[in-house]
């Protein structure tokens, strides 16, 4: 493994919230630990894996009305050959991208992020979204030149943590909504298989309200609207063990779509 460091002292990336109130302890040293966390996942993804980056957090200063930290770069000699003006200046970039792309400014971020990497952006900019009315000032230097700069005020904190919130909610979102062998009976229908209007069905498990049904395609909705003679019943009055696909809107159940259905398994509900 590569070892060898070297730190270049000219450029600095300088984090100063101007705060309206006092700063939690842990709520800082979360947002500072993130922020340096990201700042390194960043370099090693960009560098091979036996170039050794670190990455150090200095406290510059803290005085009444603000904070502000320095961060210093310890980087290998490769690091400013990939990047012009250095590591701590393109990652300046990618976190302005980042925060640009939260606050809907952008159609896609500047790079993939997890689950893990967004709760490390809500952390780091909590300190200002708890504050009302303060700010965050990043800004990187060469020399005392100010290169880069982007400011996140207390409102776009706030909007980039419910941006957050949304998005760790649909990671935890089951993909496709999709649900194998449940059962669901009629509650009401236009009694033609023609037609997918006017049917609504009840799957217990899922939801207890009557949802509309459409299905995958012609092939189920024949088969499924068929009522065995066996049973001495019309089809919509039977009960049915499907797999569905559960459509949402704003996250609550609006629409069944059967994509399989399970003809060995139908049963009359009224039976004993």
């Amino acid at each position: 493994m590569n070892n060898i460091m070297e730190i270049d002292l000219s450029k600095r990336l300088e984090i100063k919230i101007n705060n309206k109130n006092p700063v939690g302890l842990e709520d800082l040293s979360l947002s500072l630990l993130a922020f340096n966390h990201q700042f390194q996942k960043f370099v090693e993804s960009e560098t091979n894996r036996e170039t050794d980056i670190g990455s150090e957090l200095l406290i510059k200063e803290v005085r009444s009305g603000s904070i502000i930290v320095e961060l210093i770069s310890h980087a290998a000699p490769i690091i400013p050959l990939l990047w012009e003006g250095g590591s701590l200046a393109q990652w300046s970039k990618v976190a302005e991208g980042i925060c640009g792309w939260l606050l809907g400014r952008a159609e896609k971020p500047p790079k993939e992020l997890t689950k893990q990497d967004l709760q490390e952006w809500n952390k780091f900019v909590e300190p200002v979204a708890k504050d009302n009315g303060s700010q965050m000032n990043i800004n990187v230097s060469d020399n005392g030149k100010v290169i880069q700069q982007f400011i996140i005020n207390s409102t776009e904190a706030n909007a980039m943590q419910n941006r957050i919130g949304n998005l760790i909610s649909d990671m935890d979102t089951p993909e496709g909504n999709i649900h194998t062998r449940k059962v669901m009976y009629w509650y009401q229908t236009k009694f033609d298989p023609n037609s997918d209007t006017g049917n609504r069905a009840i799957i217990d498990d899922l939801s207890k309200s009557a949802l509309k049904v459409i299905f995958e395609n012609n092939a189920v909705k024949d088969e499924m609207l068929h009522a065995e003679p066996k049973f001495g019943k019309p089809w919509h009055e039977l009960a049915y063990v499907v797999d569905v696909e559960v459509e949402t809107v704003r996250g609550t159940p609006k629409m069944y779509k059967v994509l399989r259905y399970y003809p060995e398994h139908t049963f009359d509900p009224d039976a004993d």
